[in-house]
């Protein structure tokens, strides 16, 4: 053979010897039906599962084919197997292990054993298992490492039938421990053949996926589906979706109105206010002659031909433009007419005129007696407390979610208390890492070995432990039980995986699955090793008894106060950012809020005053010492002081009753009542001043009494339209806002009365003291001075000058009327848009604490807050009310309670349902189920005892059957139609056994831990009195989220109770707070539209006028639509606090609107005329009196530290008063120059202001001649003579001054 042939000729030898080799060392080579590559035992004390490359073989006994064909399936009973008896009751062991956790659902168990068998046992094994690693035990080949090729049909089938299924008392999923919280079919098979004790294999399978090919044949016989046919597999709604109900459609999930990129109400706001524009812009451009004609022409129709002009024809009175009605011109040519004269008005004029008498004739005396009152009604400050329990400020006595509160808390534990903690990375990396994890460790040990500092109490003494004596702190740390000692500080990555993604696999001491979404925060995909954070939580006991709380609350203070308010100064956390809370955290920092705030309010305040008591002074001379007697800061004072005193006495009648006041009283109640009074007092002031420089010959006391004659019924319409608007708010069940609205109504009264009596007494003796020239303020020094120069007040002179004539032009008033037509329908659109609630962040200081844990807790905390369905009155032990509500069984309603939780779960995008319920009543009576093997009783112990010795006879013991020989299985008739299962006293009995039993490996169904506090029992009656049913809410991250889950849960639980016949009710810790965003709406709409129609019913009367009165409403609304408008812009929520903003509102408006509205009656002319005159006369002292002294005090709010000022108080009193400012003195002059009512005399009798007694009726007659004209516009034969005659007075008083002297 030449050399060139033999090279070839070799290397085949050599591949041949080679493959030779690999076949025979090839552990199960044959691979066709009916051989195995497994079976049997090998090895002694810890025996494993031998290699078997052989045919199968037929069972040798008749129980063990019985047992193969009970295990497997009908199947079994003939042929031959692959697995002996010992090996099947083995795998009989492991399968019943996951029995109670998917059971409940047939389909999924016969498909677990499906898959169990047909690796074990299956005659054809080796046509789909493939044995890839072996080892020796007892010379014997032993399986180390199989390949299981699964197909994707029944895989498929296999995991759709398994993964709904819901493990209750975890408020998890049974694939949470079966599969490792798999998301496909291989990923479940994959956990299930990893080696591990337990649900785990004894040794590891591997799964080919699909894509590595077909070596062998793929095990792909059909499963069972949960919606099978046959009612054997059938599973219920709640571990199958597909056997479940339709809901009716929730209302989140009813399309939104819209019309392209706007909603309907917006779309028909904007339309709407279009076609007002389009019909005036066609009205105007009408009445231009060429436009007319221009019009006529194109639509061919001529209105001025004969025939369209109708019988009568209007004849122009004159050729000017004044579009004021016909009977005003007519009245004006008229030398006869009169003002007509309004009884209501003319007693009011007299009555104020001879208390004005009064008073400054009697200064001091009247002063004296106000002081008493004030002294007096102030003497409750005695009994003044503050109310601090949010509980008793947002929520009302009879509010439904607070009677279920106390329920809950009276009939289980008060909610848990929680201490939390986010260690987050400040860097965009993962927080874990060894030295990290390290850290926390050490950071927890040292909280569960703090003790506190008065009374030595320990976490130990303080937390919840409803399992042993193991407290609930969930962690990270709890997947290494919390022991640093079994931490690996080289594989902690790989363990930390393993248990994040099988949280059943590493159980912590308390012995509840730790899920990641509760420990781990900011990561993507499951991507457990990138998360930014870590979230611990120390759960705390709570209760109603205040002993337990103040112990709780020692340990939680001294926590903050020793180490977390400096762990964040430690190295070890170099990097790393530590928040953190506890339950009493957040009650402190608002404490904390309103202390700092307080002097930001003060000076604001402050500055109001100050400006006020500047602003009053008319200084007509720059000398010094005219100056000096001009001031007016000492009256300005006086005025301050009303408020003040007002205020007081408020508070001290209210404080007098035992109630509470509230930090809204002290913070907004002066403001409001300042608004008033100020106005009222400038109004007063400058009065008085147009009365003086008109030059009267008349005293002192006369000019007073004529002044209150002429204002006080003004005054009295505001303040008496504000009395009873804020009056009407004590019909709101809301403690803090009836408590507003009483003070409120209480002090604008008081501080009315005041005015009306002490503040005129200080008016007389102010105008004494300048008649004699002495000092502001120093009123015993008397000094030379100037003569005042009479002239015209700077802003009444703009006002009548170039204000009046620009605003009352007639294309002016239509433009002004456009413009606040469009605020006025923008403010509409945005109304609906208008958010509610309250974020905890703005009520805290900006550098609290609690602002950046609250920040961590919207972002990196994946879990909502529980929420309890609660059933009252309701006996469990009825089997009736069983399957109303129970949620696995056949026999179950199909819209039982827990079926309906299920559904509202899968849908949780409008139910915020997030995680499946804990129905006890499920579990309960599936530990009672034999097969599951957790419930078993001593054979002797009988359960048919007599009443009588059933009271006798207590604490039946479980057992052990595997121990004891005489124990027994505690229902051996059980079934899943439930007609076998316990009621009565016989429900009780097995309930006793249940409750008391804590889970474990191998029975996970015990009752204590999950349900230890969840069923009251009334054993007298022997039946249950109350439970409730534990599941999760969504994360909710805004306000409008806690909104809507509260709303949510409320429509859930009120279509429990009507279609199941049984009282249900919803409870989570936040729903009493946030049940008032169910009706506040409406309630604003009561209180906002009671207190605008008191205004209307008091302004009509007042001023003798329907029309202005409903002028007046009318702008008061806008007012309040506008700055509801501006408040959807600028971001503020509508809530408790705004709405008590929203009434001050409604009372500012009416300062802003009724004393214009009231100058424009009893002025003379026309509309305009009038409208011109108030403005003149009234406009400026109501920009002087409300929105430079409010304007003023506003600016110091915005630089507040707190959150709550700057966009509650800053923001909203900054748009009511831009808005009601720009309404009442742009808009309402305009309206009321177009469309106000007729005029209204005062009348002068000779001795003050009079009427004619003869009359009767709500409008006196106009059948006398009387010359009614104004008193203030009575014409002066030349204004010397006025000017000497006030000259005369004033030296008369200085003489008479100085002989008193």
């Amino acid at each position: 053979m030449t050399p060139h042939f033999a090279l070839p000729i070799l290397l085949g030898i050599l591949w041949a010897a080679i493959a030779a080799t690999a076949i025979e060392s090839e552990p199960t080579p044959i691979h066709k039906n009916g051989y195995c590559v497994m079976r049997g035992q090998c090895g002694g004390f810890f025996p494993a599962t031998c290699v078997y490359n052989k045919p199968a073989v037929q069972p040798e006994t008749d129980s063990f084919r019985k047992l193969l064909a009970d295990t497997c399936g009908a199947e079994y009973a003939t042929g031959p197997a692959c697995c002996d008896e010992t090996q099947l009751n083995k795998l009989v062991n492991q399968v019943q292990m996951a029995k109670p956790i998917v059971a409940s659902c047939p389909a999924c168990w016969s498909n677990f054993l499906q898959f169990w068998c047909s690796f074990t046992c299956s005659p054809n094994q080796s046509t789909f298992v493939n044995i890839t690693a072996t080892g020796k035990e007892d010379e014997q080949p032993k399986v180390e490492q199989a390949d299981y090729w699964v197909g994707d049909n029944f895989g498929t089938q296999f995991y759709d039938s398994c993964k709904d299924i819901k493990f209750g008392s975890s408020n998890g999923y049974a694939m949470d421990f079966i599969g490792g919280g798999a998301k496909d079919w291989h990923s479940m098979v994959s956990y299930m053949g990893e080696k591990r004790p337990g649900l785990g294999s004894p040794f590891q399978i591997d799964f080919p996926p699909l894509d590595s090919g077909d070596a062998l044949t793929r095990y792909d016989d059909n499963g069972k589906s949960c919606n099978d046919s046959d009612s054997a597999y059938r599973c219920a709604c709640v571990d199958c979706e597909a056997t479940c109900p339709m809901l009716e459609p929730a209302p989140g999930e009813i399309p939104e109105c819209r019309v392209g990129l706007l909603n309907c109400w917006t779309f028909t706001m904007v339309t709407t206010y279009g076609l007002i524009v389009a019909v005036v812009l066609l009205f105007v451009l009408t009445r231009q002659h060429r436009i007319g004609v221009w019009l006529q022409n194109c639509i061919g129709y001529n209105w001025d031909r004969e025939e369209n002009r109708g019988l009568y024809e209007p004849l122009a009175l004159a050729e000017d433009e004044d579009d004021d009605d016909g009977s005003e011109l007519e009245n004006l040519l008229d030398p006869d007419h009169v003002p007509r004269q309004y009884w209501l008005n003319s007693r009011l004029q007299g009555w104020f005129y001879r208390q004005g008498l009064f008073c400054a004739r009697h200064p001091w005396l009247v002063i004296v007696l106000g002081l008493v009152l004030v002294t007096l009604s102030s003497a409750g400050w005695t009994k003044f407390s503050v109310e601090r329990d949010p509980v008793h400020l947002w929520v009302s006595p009879s509010s439904r979610a607070l009677a279920e509160k106390h329920h809950f808390d009276t009939n289980f534990s008060p909610f848990y208390r929680i201490t939390q903690l986010f260690i987050v990375n400040e860097e965009p990396e993962p927080i874990a890492s060894a030295d990290h994890l390290k850290n926390l460790f050490k950071l927890e040990n040292e909280i569960r070995h703090m003790r506190s500092d008065e009374h030595g109490y320990s976490l130990q003494d303080v937390c919840l432990h409803p399992n042993g004596e193991a407290c609930i702190v969930q962690s990270v740390t709890g997947y290494w039980q919390g022991d640093i000692g079994e931490f690996d500080p080289e594989r902690w990555d790989d363990d930390l995986l393993y248990c994040a993604e099988q949280p059943s696999a590493c159980l912590p001491d308390f012995q509840q699955p730790l899920k990641p979404t509760a420990i781990l925060g900011g990561y993507e995909n499951d991507d457990y090793l990138s998360a930014r954070a870590f979230v611990v939580t120390f759960v705390i006991a709570n209760s109603l008894d205040p002993a337990v709380v103040s112990k709780t609350e020692e340990w939680e203070k001294s926590l903050l106060r020793n180490i977390l308010s400096k762990v964040n100064d430690r190295p070890e956390w170099n990097g790393v950012r530590i928040t953190y809370s506890t339950e009493s955290s957040l009650e402190t920092e608002l404490n904390k809020s309103s202390n700092t705030d307080a002097l930001t309010v003060i000076i604001s305040y402050l500055v109001m005053f100050v400006y006020a008591s500047i602003a009053l002074g008319r200084f007509r001379s720059l000398n010094i010492r005219r100056l000096m007697i001009d001031s007016k800061f000492g009256l300005g004072v006086c005025g301050i002081l009303i408020v003040i005193f007002s205020v007081s006495t408020a508070v001290g009648l209210f404080s007098l009753t035992g109630k509470k006041t509230t930090l809204i009283i002290a913070e907004v109640i002066p403001f409001l009542v300042l608004a008033v009074g100020v106005d009222n007092i400038f109004i007063l002031c400058h009065e008085y001043a147009r009365r003086e420089d008109l030059g009267e010959d008349e005293s002192v006391e006369e000019r007073v009494a004529r002044t209150l004659g002429k204002m006080g019924p003004s005054i009295l319409l505001s303040s008496l339209s504000e009395t009873i608007a804020f009056g009407l708010g004590t019909l709101v069940t809301m403690p803090a806002v009836s408590s507003f609205a009483i003070v409120a109504s209480i002090a604008i009264f008081v501080d009315f009365t005041l005015q009306v009596t002490c503040f005129v007494s200080c008016m007389a003796l102010d105008a004494r003291r300048a008649d004699s020239n002495q000092l502001d303020c120093v009123p015993c020094v008397r000094i030379r001075a100037p003569e005042p120069l009479e002239k015209e007040g700077w802003l009444q002179m703009l006002c009548r000058v170039y204000y009046v004539p620009f605003l009352l032009k007639r294309q002016m008033r239509y433009v002004i009327c456009l413009l606040f037509l469009g605020l006025f329908m923008l403010g509409l659109a945005l109304v609906p848009e208008l958010p509610l609630g309250l974020d905890q962040r703005i009520a805290l200081p900006s550098d609290s604490y609690l602002v950046p844990y609250f920040n961590d807790l919207d972002v990196y905390l994946d879990i909502g807050p529980p929420v309890y369905f609660v059933v009252r009155n309701a006996n469990m032990t009825d089997r009736d009310t069983q399957k109303k509500i129970c949620g696995r069984f056949a026999a179950c309603d199909p819209v039982s309670m827990g079926t309906i939780l299920e559904q509202e779960r899968k849908r949780s995008e409008v139910s915020y349902i997030g995680e499946p319920t804990s129905v006890w009543v499920d579990d309960f009576l599936q530990w009672l189920d034999p097969s599951v093997g957790c419930c078993h009783r001593k054979e002797q112990q009988s359960f048919h005892f007599s009443t009588l010795e059933r009271e006798y006879r207590r604490g039946l013991e479980l057992c052990n059957p595997d121990y004891d020989k005489k124990c027994v299985e505690c229902l051996p008739d059980w079934d899943t139609n439930m007609e076998a299962l316990p009621e009565g006293g016989e429900f009780l009995d097995f309930f006793d056994m249940w409750i008391n039993m804590p889970p474990d490996e191998e029975c996970p169904l015990g009752g204590k831990a999950a349900y230890g506090d969840a069923i009251v029992v009334d054993r007298k009656h022997k039946t249950t009195e109350t439970s409730h049913f534990r599941t999760f809410h969504t994360p909710l991250r805004t306000q409008e989220d806690f909104i809507a889950a509260q709303a949510s849960a409320r429509r859930i639980s009120d279509g429990l109770s009507e279609s199941l016949g049984i009282d249900v009710y919803p409870y989570s810790l936040f729903y009493v707070f946030f049940e008032q965003y169910s009706y506040i709406t409406m309630m604003a709409l009561e209180l906002l539209g009671l207190a605008i129609l008191a205004i209307f019913i008091i302004t009509s009367t007042l001023l003798g006028s329907i029309r202005s009165g409903l002028i007046v409403m009318a702008v008061v609304i806008m007012i309040v639509i506008d700055v509801m408008g501006v408040m959807a812009i600028w971001n503020v929520s509508l809530n408790a606090v705004s709405l008590v903003n929203l009434v001050i509102c409604v009372g500012i408006s009416v300062e802003f609107c009724c004393h214009i509205a009231r100058g424009f009656t009893v002025a003379s002319g026309s509309r305009e005329e009038r409208a011109g005159k108030a403005m003149v006369d009234v406009g400026s002292s109501v920009f002087c009196g409300i929105t430079l002294t409010k304007f003023a005090g506003i600016i110091v709010l915005a630089f507040t530290r707190s959150k709550i000022f700057e966009i509650y108080y800053f923001r909203m009193y900054l748009s009511i008063v831009v808005l009601g400012a720009l309404h009442g003195l742009v808009l309402l002059p305009v309206l009321l120059s177009r469309f106000g009512g007729e005029e209204m005399s005062m009348l002068d009798d000779g001795t003050g202001f009079g009427w004619e007694r003869n009359n009767r009726g709500l409008l006196i007659d106009d059948s006398g001649s009387y010359d009614q004209v104004f008193i203030t516009d009575m014409p002066q034969e030349d204004q010397g003579r006025g000017r000497k005659a006030k000259n005369r007075r004033r030296r008369s008083s200085q003489d008479s001054h100085s002989s008193n002297e």
